[in-house]
């Protein structure tokens, strides 16, 4: 049984999320050595008990309202969608853009998103871990500049539609200021850093959740946003496939190196020559001052073939939804696809920079037809650590990940807050697993 950590009381978001001198060692607590065996295993894991998302600050009339436009439960909040170990001890786990499904128009066809609560905005939950339960410490909501909720609703025109509940003909307006949050990182002086899934872009926040700067595609400067926005990204970005943006962020220790990789490939996955893609592009910034972020390096990964997952069905299927710096340009990435989720050391210290490269601004290195060799650039090396299967572990809807020692990880699920694809009422949770192997 893990250590359960008393949590700090009595204290601001900000101070909660603030260094702390005297606290324990990851290594004093959590495995340092792998299994003697060479086998993952899962050592503890928990689960949040039923949490009203009148907990996340909404009134019971708005929650009410909620259900009535068809949130089916209003008690399984989603706080996995990213993960990190605090220095107190604790962890901090986001949420993404909230509660949402498929809108389908009179044909059955999805034509957009279903947002029961609109007024939702990106969370971040500081938890502890006490036995096999999940105790929710503070909820920091993420705002604009002027203290407001910044939603989960899309952006602009072209991106999904929102709605507020099946029913509904006429879509929600866009909010220029929404983010589907995936991932999160602190930087040593208690700021954060996360991502967004639909734009697809990088944001900065306080430590008490307020927005900083929030960096874009060259083409999208998300005119009157409530908060600093900079459209310093490649903007082939733009390309990326619905709803499949930046699910991952991993960040040096030292804080001045940042790592965001798409979730899928680019291209139509419709398209002959995109649909079985498995190059993914990672991009490399320059955070040493948070709010002037340079990006310096991208490139490429391949993924595996959807062959190696139990479920099959199509290589679209495939996703990048976390990652975890290691050392150097050595980073723990999460893959997933149905029935599966694996781990890989992914090193990018041998990968082709492309972000200079005259394809770079295409959609060739995609492009199932084009022979990397030839172009003369070098993919990540990656080597396989960890099968969830292995581990007993059958959610395969992992989405946070954390670097607990260099034998140990955590892994969190995006339960989709009880609706959408969580069939089963599944509650957010966290395993612990001791690695078969070393990461360092």
């Amino acid at each position: 049984m893990l250590k359960s950590l008393r949590p700090l009381l009595g204290l601001s978001a900000a101070l909660l999320l603030a260094a702390c001198n005297t606290t324990p060692k990851p290594e004093s607590i959590y495995p340092t050595m792998p299994t003697a065996d060479g086998k993952a295993k899962v050592i503890s894991q928990a689960s949040l008990p039923a949490t009203s998302i009148t907990a996340f600050g909404y009134t019971a009339e708005q929650v009410t309202k909620a259900k009535t436009n068809g949130l089916r439960t209003t008690e399984l909040p989603a706080i996995g969608s990213g993960l990190l170990l605090l220095p107190g001890g604790d962890f901090l786990g986001i949420t993404d853009r909230g509660p949402n499904e498929d809108h389908l128009d009179a044909t059955g066809k999805a034509d957009g998103k279903i947002f029961p609560l609109p007024e939702f905005s990106p969370t971040m939950i500081r938890f502890k871990v006490d036995g096999s339960t999940i105790k929710p410490v503070s909820y920091t909501k993420m705002t604009d500049s002027q203290g407001n909720g910044i939603t989960g609703l899309t952006n602009l025109k072209g991106e999904e539609l929102p709605f507020e509940s099946q029913a509904s003909t006429t879509p929600l307006p866009f909010n220029v200021n929404g983010m589907d949050t995936e991932a999160i990182a602190r930087f040593p002086d208690g700021r954060l850093i996360t991502v967004d899934e639909t734009s697809p872009s990088i944001a900065i926040l306080s430590a008490a959740g307020r927005v900083l700067v929030r960096y874009t595609p060259t083409s999208k400067p998300l005119t009157g946003a409530a908060y600093p926005v900079k459209n310093i990204l490649p903007d082939v970005y733009t390309n990326r496939r619905m709803n499949r943006g930046f699910e991952s962020v991993s960040l040096s220790s030292d804080g001045k190196t940042a790592w965001v990789s798409l979730q899928s490939p680019m291209g139509d996955p419709k398209a002959d020559a995109y649909k079985n893609s498995r190059v993914l592009r990672t991009l490399k910034l320059d955070v040493t001052d948070p709010l002037n972020a340079k990006v310096t390096g991208e490139y490429l990964t391949l993924g595996s073939a959807i062959t190696d997952y139990p479920a099959g069905g199509k290589q679209a299927d495939l996703k990048i939804s976390d990652t975890a710096w290691i050392a150097g340009d050595r980073l723990l990435t999460l893959e997933r696809a149905g029935g599966l989720v694996q781990l890989f050391v992914d090193d990018f210290s041998t990968a082709t920079n492309v972000l200079t490269h005259a394809e770079e601004s295409k959609l060739t290195f995609e492009n199932t037809a084009t022979d990397l060799n030839a172009l003369a650039i070098k993919t990540t090396t990656r080597k396989l650590v960890f099968k969830s299967t292995d581990a007993g572990i059958t959610d395969d809807k992992l989405e946070g990940l954390a670097i607990l020692t260099p034998a140990t990880i955590a892994l969190t699920n995006d339960n989709d807050f009880g609706i959408g694809d969580n069939k089963t009422n599944a509650p957010s949770k966290i395993w612990f697993v001791q690695l078969g192997q070393s990461l360092k």
